[in-house]
């Protein structure tokens, strides 16, 4: 059974590029998708699906291996030869011994057998979710993830963007979770050159608070802060 508001909020950040010759079928899926993934690009050729994929950057890519020109596989080839990062999942009629060894070399996060079902889709989905976001997503909260790749702070569906300096702040926290920061380390280690009042400090700590919607950050009076995640993350 598919866990459908689960689903959504580990699949609202990404976006995929789907290429499937079959148009009722692309359509169908493209749809499926729509629900949980920030953005769908859709693409009927593996020629202009490359072409999608240089300008878009997708995170995940569902290719159909037959298509009129060029195949799946040989776009994959292509993206593999400067990409190792985006997910790539192969959907195919072919379980040969041949095609697995194929999909190993390519590094592909799982091929499908085709007809594709709703539940074979989000089984290949998270498990692209899990490599993506294996050094990327931190619990902050149980209501609140980041994703450091992203900057994003992420409330279910809901993205909140940080600061450049803001995203700073909270990972230099994190890295030295549960000890009292004093307002000098801060100044030193993140504005470094910069002179920083305490009033402006508090202000940059008062914002990532409000954008957690947790009170993390502990007020150690006259020296600084503590933060520490939530028990419940």
């Amino acid at each position: 059974m598919i866990d459908h508001q689960a689903f959504a909020q580990k699949m609202h950040p990404y976006t995929v590029l789907y290429v499937e010759d079959d148009l009722e079928v692309r359509h169908y899926i493209s749809e499926f998708l729509e629900h949980y993934c920030k953005k769908v690009y859709q693409s009927s050729s593996a020629e202009e699906g490359l072409a999608l994929y240089h300008q878009h950057q997708p995170d995940i890519l569902l290719l159909d291996i037959n298509l009129g020109g060029m195949s799946g596989v040989e776009l994959a080839q292509l993206i593999r030869k400067k990409d190792n990062q985006t997910r790539i999942l192969i959907a195919t009629a072919y379980t040969s011994k041949e095609f697995l060894l194929q999909a190993i070399e390519l590094g592909l996060t799982r091929y499908l057998v085709k007809p594709l079902t709703n539940e074979d889709l989000v089984k290949a989905f998270e498990k692209c979710w899990d490599e993506l976001t294996e050094e990327n997503i931190i619990y902050l909260s149980k209501d609140c993830l980041y994703h450091k790749e992203k900057a994003l702070l992420l409330h279910g569906t809901q993205e909140t963007k940080l600061r450049h300096k803001e995203v700073i702040i909270l990972e230099y926290f994190l890295a030295h979770e549960a000890k009292v920061i004093r307002y000098e380390e801060i100044e030193h280690n993140i504005w470094e050159n910069e002179s920083m009042s305490r009033d402006a400090i508090r202000s940059q700590i008062r914002n990532i608070r409000q954008k957690i919607k947790t009170n993390l950050f502990e007020n150690i009076s006259g020296l600084g802060y503590r933060f520490q995640r939530s028990e419940k993350a």
